[in-house]
C-alpha cells in the first residue's frame, strides 16, 4: 500500500473536521451554545463530507499517478480503492442530505414543550417522509430510463483463415473486414462479398462512420448519484457563478474599506448612543408589526415592512461590529488592534490569489469546455509540468483550484442565501447563526458539492485521465438516458457564466453596503 498517501489522507481529514468545528464554534447563536448537539453533529458531519468530497478528487489524481504507466491500476498493489471511496462518500452526502438534515432540523423546531422522545420521534417521522419522496422520484424514473447510452463506432468483419493474412498473392488480405465468409478454395482468393462493401461494413470505420447506441442497464447508486447531481448543478450554477466573483472582490474590499486607526473613548460612547437610539427604534417597529399581524394579518404591505425590519437589523448589527473593530475591548487593546490590521492586510493577499484563480477557472471554461475541440488544456497542462517538477507539486496545484471552487460555493450561500420570491431563509452570520440554519445551509453546500466534483471532471478531464472519478462523472452519469443532453450541450455551464457575469455588473454597479450609507456617524471605520 501507499502509506505516505494514507498517511497524509487522514491527516488531511482530521484538519478538515477541525476547521469545520471551528467554523460551528463561531457562527452559532450565543443560545445554541452547549446544547442542541445533534444538529451540531450533523452540521459538522456535513461540513466535513464536502470538504472531503472536494480534497477526494487530487486524492483520486494521486493515487493514479502512484504506479507506472505501464502497470494497470487493476494489478497495481499500491493504490487505494478509488471508486469504492467515491461511492460512500456520495451515498453519506445523499444520507445526510435527505436524511439527517431534515430530522435534526424538525428535532430542532419542536415544540419546546415535548419531551426528549417526542422530538425524535417528530424528526423520525419527517426524515422517513423524506426519504420515501426520494425514493420515489429516483425509483420510478429508474425503471423505465435507468440506462445509460453510448454512441459506438461499429467494425464488422468476417473469417479469414489466418494462412491467407500473409499471402500477399491476394489483394483483399489487408483488410479482412471485406471478406464475408470463405469458400474452402486451395488455390483462388476467398469469395468476397460486394455487399458489405457497399454498405460500408469494412475496416476503415472512419471514412465509413458507421454509428450505433450501445444501451447498459447502469446501477441503482450511480443513477441516484446523476438525480442528486442534477439537482446540485442548479445550486451550484447560481452558488458557485456567485462566489467565484463575490469572494475575492469583497476580499480586496474589505482591505481597502478597513479602518485606518482606532477611536476615543469618548467618540466610542456617542456613536454607541446612537447605536442604542437605532436599535430601540427597531424594536418599536418590530412590536408594531406584531400588533398589525394579530389585527390584520400578513398583508403585502406587513411583509413589505417586515423586508424593510429585516435590512434595519442587519445594518445595525453590521454596524456594531465595525464599531468593536475601531475600539477594541479587551485586556490588551493594541495586541487585539495588530492582529486586526493583519487580518485585513491577508485578506488583501487573499483576494488576490482568490482574484488569479477565478479569471484562471473563467479561462478554463471557455477555452477547454464550451469550445470543441478546446482550444488549450490551459490548467490540465499547468498541472502536468508541475508533476514534471515534483510529483506532489501538480496534485497540491490542482487541489488548491478544486478547493477554490468548493469555497466559492459556499461564499455564494453566505452572501446570498436561498432567495425565495422576496424574502431571503437562512442567513449565516457570524455568532448569530441558529442550527436550523446552519442544517438548511449543509444541505445546501453538500447539493453543490456534488455538482463541483462534475465540474471539476469535465474541466480537468485531460489531468485526471485514468481516475475513478472520471469514469463515473464524465462517463457514466453524462450518458444517462433523459439528462445527458443536458450535460453534452453544456447548459448548466452557460448558466454557470451568465450568473458569475450579472454578479459582476451587480457588485460592480451597487458597490459595497458601506457606499449607501448617507449618516456620517454610521461610518464608524472610516
Amino acid at each position: 500500500m501507499n502509506w505516505f498517501l494514507i498517511i497524509v489522507t487522514c491527516v488531511v481529514a482530521v484538519l478538515v473536521v477541525l476547521v469545520s468545528l471551528y467554523f460551528v464554534v463561531n457562527y452559532q447563536h450565543p443560545e445554541d451554545k452547549n446544547q442542541a448537539w445533534i444538529p451540531k453533529i450533523v452540521v459538522l458531519l456535513g461540513f466535513s463530507v464536502a470538504m472531503w468530497t472536494i480534497l477526494l478528487f487530487p486524492l483520486d489524481v494521486a493515487n493514479q499517478q502512484a504506479c507506472e504507466l505501464n502497470i494497470p491500476l487493476s494489478s497495481c498493489d499500491t493504490t487505494l480503492p478509488m471508486k469504492t471511496l467515491w461511492y460512500a462518500v456520495y451515498i453519506a452526502n445523499i444520507a445526510i442530505t435527505f436524511i439527517a438534515v431534515p430530522f435534526s432540523i424538525f428535532y430542532y423546531e419542536a415544540d419546546s414543550d415535548w419531551g426528549f422522545f417526542r422530538r425524535l420521534l417528530s424528526g423520525f417521522l419527517w426524515a422517513c417522509g423524506t426519504v420515501f419522496v426520494l425514493a420515489i422520484l429516483i425509483a420510478i424514473p429508474y425503471a423505465f430510463a435507468g440506462y445509460a447510452e453510448y454512441s459506438v463506432q461499429g467494425a464488422r468483419s468476417g473469417l479469414l483463415p489466418v494462412s491467407y493474412l500473409g499471402n500477399t498473392t491476394y489483394t483483399y488480405t489487408n483488410c479482412i473486414g471485406l471478406f464475408s465468409y470463405f469458400n474452402g478454395a486451395a488455390v483462388t482468393a476467398p469469395a468476397v462479398n460486394g455487399s458489405l462493401v457497399a454498405l460500408g461494413y469494412n475496416c476503415d470505420t472512419f471514412v465509413n462512420r458507421i454509428n450505433d447506441t450501445w444501451k447498459q442497464r447502469v446501477s441503482i447508486v450511480v443513477y441516484a448519484m446523476a438525480i442528486v447531481s442534477t439537482i446540485g448543478w442548479v445550486l451550484f450554477m447560481v452558488f458557485g457563478a456567485i462566489g467565484i466573483v463575490a469572494l475575492p472582490i469583497d476580499a480586496i474590499r474589505a482591505f481597502i474599506a478597513r479602518p485606518r486607526a482606532t477611536i476615543t473613548r469618548s467618540q466610542y460612547i456617542d456613536r454607541a448612543r446612537d447605536l442604542a437610539r437605532r436599535a430601540k427604534d427597531v424594536l418599536a417597529l418590530a412590536d408594531a408589526l406584531k400588533r398589525e399581524e394579530r389585527e390584520r394579518g400578513r398583508s403585502w404591505r406587513w411583509r413589505r415592512n417586515i423586508k424593510a425590519l429585516n435590512a434595519q437589523l442587519l445594518s445595525l448589527e453590521a454596524d456594531e461590529q465595525e464599531l468593536e473593530l475601531v475600539y477594541p475591548q479587551s485586556e490588551d487593546p493594541d495586541y487585539k488592534w495588530v492582529l486586526t490590521v493583519i487580518g485585513f492586510w491577508l485578506s488583501f493577499f487573499g483576494g488576490l490569489l482568490g482574484l488569479a484563480l477565478s479569471i484562471c477557472w473563467i479561462l478554463q471554461i471557455i477555452l477547454y469546455i464550451l469550445i470543441d475541440p478546446p482550444v488549450t488544456p490551459l490548467l490540465n497542462d499547468v498541472f502536468i509540468k508541475a508533476n514534471d517538477v515534483f510529483p506532489l507539486f501538480g496534485t497540491l496545484l490542482f487541489g488548491l483550484f478544486a478547493f477554490y471552487l468548493q469555497l466559492a460555493v459556499v461564499k455564494g450561500n453566505f452572501k446570498f442565501g436561498l432567495n425565495l420570491l422576496i424574502f431571503r431563509v437562512h442567513p449565516m452570520r457570524k455568532g448569530a447563526t441558529i442550527m436550523s440554519s446552519f442544517l438548511f445551509n449543509t444541505a445546501l453546500i453538500l447539493l453543490a458539492t456534488t455538482a463541483a466534483i462534475q465540474f471539476c471532471a469535465f474541466a480537468f478531464s485531460l489531468y485526471a485521465d485514468g481516475t475513478a472519478v472520471l469514469d463515473i462523472f464524465r462517463h457514466q452519469l453524462t450518458s444517462i438516458q433523459g439528462i445527458k443532453y443536458i450535460y453534452t450541450e453544456n447548459i448548466f455551464i452557460y448558466a454557470f457564466l451568465a450568473f458569475a457575469g450579472l454578479t459582476l455588473i451587480y457588485v460592480v454597479v451597487r458597490g459595497p453596503d458601506r457606499w449607501k450609507r448617507t449618516k456620517l456617524e454610521d461610518v464608524y471605520a472610516m
